[in-house]
């Protein structure tokens, strides 16, 4: 009996030595942690973001934030999907507009109208008409956290080497056509312009030109419309006709911002959010300005939004988080100092120092043409909207389809695989 004693002593002496070894390993005793999934950072701004984070922590020291980043072509979307049908979602994640509808009608994300009250973070902290955009059947479903547009950066050197007048904000695809001539007459390895043949263009400028990938009410596509053929013509026109956009085979794999910083490309249409990387590196004069229009102007608008999970085991806290990295002053000056994209807060001296910030000049073109914004076509199956019609696109953008085989072939293919 006494020998069992003993050996039962002895067990437990181990166990409470070997006990602090296991704890170790164990998250500290009340402090919770959540997983943020995030895309947009990307390379130029993973520092930024890690710096928010950061700031985050050091205020709220019971909550520890992991992160999980992804870049935007590095199959975000199908690994979050795939995540969360396999019960792995994290706590919170980020989502673009084009996609927000679709996960949430998923019934991947919570609403979080209950959460504003419970943490009292004031609705009127963002901008106006940016929670109805996150709102789904009278319900906030996400956090605005950022928003950006597409504008035309230009290079002022090139322009005044070609004579050419600098672009104006009623600029027409005829006065861009024209410049872009004038460019890349210059020399054999200057373009006059870059903007890609693609999906997320195409629907862009379509209404540019009066034209819709569907109609009003949403039952039927027209993306073979005349209109639509017309435009993508004209996007066709650039490389093949006027020669003042390179081929693909031209171009050799070089980016085309390398293009544009080498000094190699006239005008470039691009986001907001090129202009960090712009700003370190390009030597000489650059603007921008509003993109131009046909019959009408039509420029993109990309916001990003938090959105949490319906499985979180710690849905205040990651709101808490999520509210934190749209709204707190420190992190909106991060955001602007790294003039990555734009935050979403009402403070109206927010936009005051986005806009003394420079270069580019003329930032005042950012917010012209958010008056302009248009929204991709709003549908479940989104992504198999744009596989099927990027496909066929980009067969013609290569020559192997005319304007009107591809928009053809899109129209068919998604009236029958797409239920509308």
């Amino acid at each position: 009996m006494g020998k069992v004693r003993k050996v039962g002593l002895t067990l437990l002496l181990v166990l409470v030595m070997v006990a602090p070894i296991f704890a170790a390993g164990q998250a500290e005793p009340g402090v919770v942690t959540i997983r943020y999934a995030n895309f947009s950072a990307g390379e130029h701004n993973a520092e930024t973001l890690q710096k928010m984070v950061n700031l985050f922590m050091a205020k709220n020291p019971g909550i520890k934030v992991e992160l999980e980043s992804m870049g935007y072509g590095d199959n975000y979307w199908t690994s979050l999907i795939t995540r969360i049908a396999g019960g792995d979602a994290p706590d919170a994640f980020e989502l673009n507009m084009e996609q927000f509808l679709a996960f949430t009608l998923r019934g991947s994300n919570r609403p979080l109208d209950e959460l504003f009250t419970k943490t009292g973070v004031s609705k009127g902290i963002f901008g106006e008409g940016l929670l109805d955009a996150v709102s789904f059947n009278g319900k906030v479903m996400a956090v605005p956290q950022s928003f950006s547009t597409v504008v035309l950066i230009y290079n002022k050197a090139l322009f005044d080497q070609a004579k050419t007048p600098y672009p104006t904000a009623d600029w027409t695809w005829d006065d861009a056509l024209e410049a872009a001539k004038d460019i890349t007459a210059l020399g054999d390895d200057i373009w006059g312009t870059y903007n890609p043949i693609q999906f997320w263009e195409f629907y862009k400028v379509v209404q540019q030109n009066g034209g819709s990938l569907m109609t009003a009410d949403g039952k039927q596509f027209t993306i073979n419309s005349p209109q639509n053929i017309e435009t993508l013509q004209y996007m066709l026109d650039r490389v093949w006709k006027y020669h003042v956009m390179p081929t693909r085979e031209q171009q050799a794999n070089r980016p085309e911002g390398d293009m544009f910083v080498d000094g190699k490309l006239g005008m470039w249409l691009n986001g907001v959010w090129a202009f960090t990387d712009l700003k370190d590196r390009v030597k000489f004069n650059w603007g921008i300005e509003m993109e131009p229009g046909k019959l009408s102007k039509a420029t993109h608008f990309f916001g990003n939004v938090g959105c949490i999970s319906t499985t979180t085991k710690h849905p205040e806290e990651t709101f808490k988080f999520l509210a934190f990295m749209a709204s707190d002053p420190d992190v909106v000056q991060l955001r602007l100092d790294a003039q990555w994209e734009l935050p979403t807060v009402s403070d109206p001296t927010v936009m005051e120092r986005y806009l003394a910030d420079t270069p580019p000049d003329n930032k005042i073109a950012v917010l012209n043409s958010l008056q302009y914004a248009v929204k991709p076509p709003a549908l479940l199956q989104f992504s198999e909207l744009t596989n099927i019609v990027n496909t066929k696109i980009e067969l013609a953008r290569d020559g192997e389809l005319t304007a009107k085989e591809a928009l053809d072939l899109a129209q068919a293919e998604a009236s029958e695989k797409i239920k509308l």
